[in-house]
């Protein structure tokens, strides 16, 4: 019994060694994956973006964790930037309201987004993986791509919007940086397709870095809003775990932790005696069953069949919560009740509840669309209180 325990306490402390080896090596290995939030210091991340925003622009920065609780007096909007960088956000009406607010009082807002969610209807569109690429603003950068990805570009947009900014692919311009004033707004909007180009890797090139620098001179001197992805669902692929392992301090303090547990549990196994187990009465895990069952559904499911039943149960709630028809939930009388309901105006109603109606009847909706309705249902039902 006792080189059996010794052996079991060999095998631990081996494990302990090769596991800590590989963390160790794999924490040097550069992940070339697309991770546009402030704290990542890979080649893709906007750790350099962060730090740097300030002085490319010439002005104060100040993070923001939710865009829906900016506040900013209408009197100083002119002096104020908004700053949105990443792979995927979502804006709700209200977020859309401070933005026009920020505008319309002299503020600029700039967004670098994959996502065609934004104030008009405008798509982009991309240009194969490529090497021979130039980019303008009032220069011309001749910029390399290491990781060979797509380039993304404006294809779709209205005429309200003025082209400050192209990508040359073969000897064709592509629109790359849009910009948009709303009728009697002071400020403006401005639109970038590839939020790559604001990324550690491209920053820490020359080129790239004066380009990024040409982007932002729109911004000079004003103070800058800069959205903290970091802190919202947009960065939900952080954890407490990576962050301990990009510091160095931590990751060794939390390789010491393991080692010295490991010890820990060798040295009292060897002085406890066997423990008399105790039998507790089965629990009931009725709700964690159905809670499994559904995320696996959720994950090998239609998107379609999913955002069905999901807005179909939500109608079913509304009926029975409120005692009303849900044949037509764009109705006038319909809007009327649910937004007197749940704490809205009529006008924000009936735009999430047209969002609902046409991504239900969409052929083929996908993950963005499932998000939105997501998004959509759970904001109503939380302040309905249904």
């Amino acid at each position: 019994m006792i080189i059996f325990k010794r052996l079991i306490a060999i095998i631990c402390v081996v494990s302990a060694f090769f596991a800590l080896n590989s963390c160790t090596k794999s924490s040097k290995t550069k992940n070339w994956e697309i991770d546009l939030t402030q704290n990542s210091k890979n080649p893709y991340g906007l750790y350099i973006a962060h730090e740097e925003i300030g002085n490319l622009a010439k002005g104060k920065v100040q993070d923001l964790e939710k865009l829906s609780e900016l506040n900013i007096d209408p009197a100083k909007a002119k002096n104020y930037a908004i700053v949105v960088i990443s792979d995927e956000s979502y804006f709700d009406s209200i977020t859309l309201q401070n933005f026009n607010n920020i505008v319309k009082n002299g503020g600029i807002v700039l967004i670098s987004d994959y996502q065609d969610n934004t104030l008009d209807t405008i798509y982009t569109n991309n240009i194969p993986p490529t090497t021979d690429f130039e980019l303008t603003t009032n220069e011309t950068f001749n910029i390399q791509k290491k990781k060979l990805v797509e380039h993304h570009y404006f294809e779709t947009f209205s005429n309200d919007f003025s082209i400050i900014g192209t990508i040359k692919y073969k000897n064709k311009n592509y629109p790359n940086i849009l910009k948009k004033q709303p009728k009697n707004a002071k400020g403006y909007y401005l639109f970038h397709a590839e939020p790559l180009y604001f990324s550690n890797y491209y920053l820490l090139n020359q080129d790239s870095y004066f380009y990024t620098k040409s982007v932002l001179q729109h911004l000079k001197g004003r103070t800058i809003i800069w959205y903290n992805t970091d802190k919202t669902y947009a960065s939900s692929n952080t954890s407490m775990m990576r962050y301990i392992l990009s510091e160095k301090a931590l990751k060794y303090a939390w390789y010491v932790l393991l080692t010295l547990l490991f010890i820990f549990l060798i040295f009292r196994s060897r002085r406890e005696q066997r423990i008399i187990p105790i039998y507790k009465q089965e629990e009931n895990h009725t709700v964690e069953f159905a809670k499994t069952i559904s995320s696996l559904y959720q994950e090998n499911g239609e998107v379609k069949d999913i955002i069905s039943k999901k807005i179909d149960y939500f109608l079913y709630k509304i009926r029975k919560t409120f005692l009303i028809e849900t044949d037509d939930i764009t109705h006038k009388n319909f809007i009327e009740i649910v937004a007197q309901k749940g704490n809205f105006t009529q006008e924000e109603c009936y735009k999430n509840f047209e969002i609902l109606k046409n991504i239900h009847q969409k052929e083929n909706p996908n993950q963005h669309d499932l998000k939105i309705v997501y998004d959509i249902i759970e904001n109503y039902k939380q302040k309905a209180n249904i």
